[in-house]
């Protein structure tokens, strides 16, 4: 986990600064300690990645291969029991929502139910929640296409099943109306594109994928799915708005206690990674949590200028910066959000990986392949 050291470094230094002016408001810092599992969730997770693409772990990438149809599957499943439970009438929800044209009905009288009773009451129930489940799906999805691509299977079933997953991922994506996670998503065929025509290469891989993406824009504009999504972009305005106010909040807050902080941010986010922080811990605290954030954005725009150099599995991880980045801009209580924590694991890994191969060293599943080569 070498590439990341400096990922790891900063993370501590913003957590012993916050623990300090914690101690000095008088709180407890059990928030910290949240923190601290979430980096150490975060280690293990990046040193699997990086171990399964080594071939340090027999069978890994194979199975990782699967994770976008395990996602789907699961979530389809838990979706219709809970709905079934709740008594929620899914279709009848959806065609509501389309005669409407309301992104609203589908958020209450979906997602708000379908929740319930996953360790939620109907009092509490939240149906922001959507914003990790459905960003999960997006993490299954660059965990499935970047394993895909380091351990690619042979034509077949399989594979027919795996890309299937993929497309079932996208689906259940765009019925999210998670604004944030669709924007993160969006992010990965651009780069794919842009790196294509950096190359001068478009596969018939990507051709398919193009004319899948304009059959499937064409079903969405024909089931009326489409428009909803379009008014949740351009006319659902309340989330936008509302931002405005909680940043004036914010910088409130800041001027009574520009050093040391003391808010509590669980109730008054203002939905921003470095704001929080200086909120919660002071300027300090919040100049290391500028220094997170723009450590990712320099890591992402050297990969960015890079990409066309680089193996095709690198564009998922690519793209997967988009969503911890977004999350971190985007996220209630301004922390980094548990899916972003494995996300950026999986990034970790993935360059710890690509870091060996530069520096010469043969994978243990490269060097097996070698070896069976007849020569």
């Amino acid at each position: 986990m070498q590439a990341a050291l400096p990922f790891i470094t900063l993370n501590v230094v913003m957590l012993a600064l916050w623990t300090g002016t914690s101690a000095f408001n008088g709180d407890v810092p059990r928030a910290q300690a949240q923190e601290v599992i979430y980096l150490v969730v975060f280690v293990a997770f990046g040193t699997y990645f990086a171990r399964a693409a080594s071939g340090a772990e027999p069978g890994a990438l194979l199975l990782l291969r699967w994770a976008a149809v395990a996602a789907s599957i699961t979530l389809v499943i838990a979706f219709a029991a809970s709905m079934l439970g709740n008594g929620v009438n899914q279709v009848g929800v959806l065609q509501r929502t389309i005669a409407a044209a309301d992104p609203e009905l589908l958020q209450k009288e979906l997602f708000r139910s379908s929740f319930t009773g996953y360790g939620y009451d109907s009092e509490t129930v939240r149906g922001n929640i959507r914003h990790e489940v459905f960003g999960a799906v997006l993490l299954a999805m660059y965990v499935a296409a970047w394993a895909e691509g380091l351990a690619p299977g042979g034509p077949g079933w399989g594979r027919f099943i795996r890309r299937a997953g993929l497309v079932a991922c996208t689906g259940l994506l765009l019925l999210s109306m998670s604004r944030a996670v669709l924007i993160a998503a969006a992010v990965w065929p651009l780069i794919s594109v842009m790196r294509s025509v950096r190359t001068f290469s478009v596969t018939r891989r990507q051709m398919a994928v193009v004319y899948g993406a304009l059959a499937g824009i064409g079903l969405l504009v024909v089931s009326g799915i489409g428009r909803v999504i379009w008014i949740r972009f351009t006319q659902d305005t309340t989330s936008y708005e509302s931002r405005g106010g909680l940043y004036e909040q914010a910088f409130q807050g800041i001027r009574q206690s520009f050093w040391t902080g003391g808010f509590e941010t669980a109730g008054e986010s203002s939905h921003n990674f470095v704001v929080d922080a200086w909120l919660r811990g002071g300027v300090l605290v919040a100049v290391a949590a500028a220094a997170i954030l723009l450590l990712l954005f320099v890591d992402w725009a050297a990969l960015l200028v890079r990409l066309p150099a680089e193996p095709l599995w690198m564009v998922p991880v690519a793209a997967a910066f988009a969503l911890p980045i977004d999350r971190m801009l985007t996220a209630g209580g301004g922390l980094i959000p548990p899916v972003s924590w494995v996300t950026l694991a999986l990034v970790a890994g993935a360059f710890t990986y690509r870091r060996t191969l530069v520096g010469g060293q043969v994978p243990v599943h490269e060097g097996a392949a070698r070896a069976a080569v007849p020569r």
